[in-house]
Formats: C-alpha cells, structure tokens, sequence
C-alpha cells in the first residue's frame, strides 16, 4: 500500500514584539491583560503547556504571570528582584509554602511519626490524648480542635525534625536574594504537681562547610524555661523570628525536649504542642500601578 503525505506549505512566522503574534485566538483580539487574568487562573501544569504555545506567550507567562499568580496564591504582594528566576514563583503557586506550618505532626497525632528521637531516657517520650495534669490547650489555630501533646519523663527527652526548604517550595536563589522571615513557635507546660524543665533549640542550616565537613549554622535560636510553683499548670508560648539570616539557607532542624525535676517515675516531665516553623510574606512597599510590567503597556 502506497502512502500519502502531506506538507503544509507555511513559512515560519518571526516573532514580532508589535505585532499580534499570540494575541489573536480564533480570529479575535485578545488583549494581553485579559490574557493575564485567564493564565493566572490556569492550574500550574497547564501554564507550563502554555509556555509552549508561543514565544509572545512564554515572556509574558515567565515575565509577569507566574509572579502575579504566586501573589495571589499567597494573598499578599512578592518582592521583585531580577535575579529571582521564574521557576521560584512556579514552586509557590504548587507547594503554597508561605503561612503554613512546615512541621509535621506537631502535637504528636502520629505518635513520633516525622520526628527524630535523640534520646528519651526515663520512661521513654509519650503522647497524652488529652494532656494529663494541665489545663486544655488553647483554643489556638494549629492545634485544629485537637487535645494532644508530646510528654517527657524524669530524665531528658530530646527529638527532631529537619525541614527541606527548598523541598517544600522556596527556591534556592528566593531564599538567598530576600531571605524572608521564618517563625518558629511552639507551647509547652508543666504539670500542676511537678516542676520541670522544657527545652528549645532552632538551628538554620546551609551547605557543607569544606574544612569541618560539618553543615554551615547560619543562625540559631536557643531557650530554656524552668517551671515552678506559680509558673506550673499553665500552657506557656515561646516565640523567635529569623531575620537576615545570610544566604544559603537550605533546612531548618527543631530540636525541642525536656524532663521533670522531682524523678518521678512515668510522664511528670514538660509537656509540648503545636511547634511550628512558618515563613512569612515579607513585605513590600509597592502597587502593582507603581510598575506595570512592559510587555502590557505596548
């Protein structure tokens, strides 16, 4: 059997910054800022198709969208800077990284799932469901209705967990270039019969150092409470924020833990819930009509 081929006699159009290459669908003018507002609520996958469609597509996309759409995903205005590509806003608009807690199984819902044990000496860590010896916990967001949290024993407990920031959404050079501020937070309490000792420590980590072959610590915070007499029985916050950190930040380690003071055998130890790492919005001192992107004033 014979076959049939057909050629499509057409010649390749130059890409034309004034004409309407791109701009013309189904014979119709679009004009590109509705054609913004249409990508921006594209799905991030489709919008990667779309960049494939033209080159009047692909800057506009690249240039402006993937930027407003990150915005808008997060409810509030990025920092623009030139060296931040648009791959950054892209892993934004997937993984939705700001506001949220980046700690898994903070209270202990999961048991230990997620978290490191370095050591828990005593009668090993424990989950109370609900918390023994302490008021409930409060009636705060990240606790989501739930009445759970970790306990420590009469000799230390200590656990961890490391958090992959770039695995989470931020993109490397995001990161380098505005290093935008990182909370962490977390409650603890003791029981009203038993002092004890509760523990915090956040270290923010960058590469491999070549001398010490150790991970570089760019900044860390360290906090240590004793809880008696009137100081017991009471749900406590300990709060720091990150700022100017430096560049090369990658992961996060908590690292949190506790014991009681009396060596009472069982959970008489410090009590901990809802830790959480979270990265704030920073903030930015411009509109969008203070520097309308070029390509949508043509």
């Amino acid at each position: 059997m014979g076959q049939h081929n057909d050629t499509m006699n057409c010649q390749r159009t130059m890409f034309n910054e004034k004409g309407d290459n791109g701009l013309l669908i189904c014979g119709s003018h679009v004009p590109p800022e509705l054609l913004t507002e249409i990508f921006c609520r594209a799905e991030p996958k489709s919008l990667l198709n779309c960049q494939l469609v033209c080159k009047r597509w692909k800057i506009l996309i690249q240039s402006y969208v993937w930027r407003k759409k990150a915005e808008m995903t997060a409810g509030k205005l990025l920092p623009r800077h030139e060296e931040i590509p648009w791959q950054a806003f892209y892993h934004m608009c997937k993984k939705k990284p700001f506001e949220r807690n980046l700690l898994r199984n903070h209270s202990g819902q999961d048991g230990k799932r997620h978290w490191h044990v370095i050591c828990e000496n005593g009668d090993r860590w424990a989950v109370e469901k609900p918390p023994i010896g302490v008021p409930e916990l409060p009636s705060e967001p990240v606790f989501e209705g739930g009445q759970v949290c970790f306990a420590t024993s009469y000799k230390s407990c200590i656990k961890q967990q490391v958090i992959d920031m770039v695995a989470e959404g931020f993109h490397p050079c995001f990161l380098d270039v505005v290093q935008p501020p990182i909370m962490v937070s977390e409650w603890y309490s003791s029981r009203w019969d038993c002092p004890a000792i509760y523990e915090c420590h956040v270290r923010l980590l960058g590469g491999i150092d070549d001398c010490t072959q150790k991970q570089t610590i760019l900044d860390e915070f360290r906090y240590r409470d004793t809880m008696e007499n009137e100081r017991q029985n009471q749900w406590h916050f300990v709060s720091h924020v990150f700022e100017n950190y430096g560049c090369g930040l990658r992961k996060i380690n908590f690292m949190h833990g506790g014991m009681d003071k009396s060596y009472w055998a069982g959970h008489y130890g410090s009590k901990m819930a809802g830790a959480c790492i979270s990265v704030k919005v920073p903030q930015v001192q411009y509109d969008y009509d203070d520097e309308l992107d070029p390509f949508l004033n043509e």
